[in-house]
């Protein structure tokens, strides 16, 4: 991993760590809770525009968890980078 790329993990830990941060999120569940109706759902064109709204909710809510896991990815993979120049 670059200096750089650890950099803008930092950046975005530390964005993850804030009251603000904690404060959009729940605001996005809030919000997928509300969406996540299908009896809300009149018709096919309403039934897309739903899903699309969902997805991007889910996206934002699962968003640090994907970090992290994208981060542990490529520590994960320096170090056996590192193992197999040593080996």
């Amino acid at each position: 991993m670059t200096i750089e790329e650890r950099q803008n993990y930092d950046k975005m830990f530390e964005t993850f760590s804030t009251d603000g941060w904690k404060l959009v999120q729940k605001r996005f569940l809030e919000m997928f809770q509300e969406a996540n109706n299908l009896f809300t759902i009149t018709d096919e064109k309403m039934f897309w525009q739903q899903r699309g709204s969902l997805g991007m909710l889910q996206f934002f809510i699962e968003l640090e968890a994907v970090v992290t896991n994208e981060r542990t990815q490529a520590e994960s993979d320096e170090i056996e980078d590192e193992d197999s120049l040593n080996a």
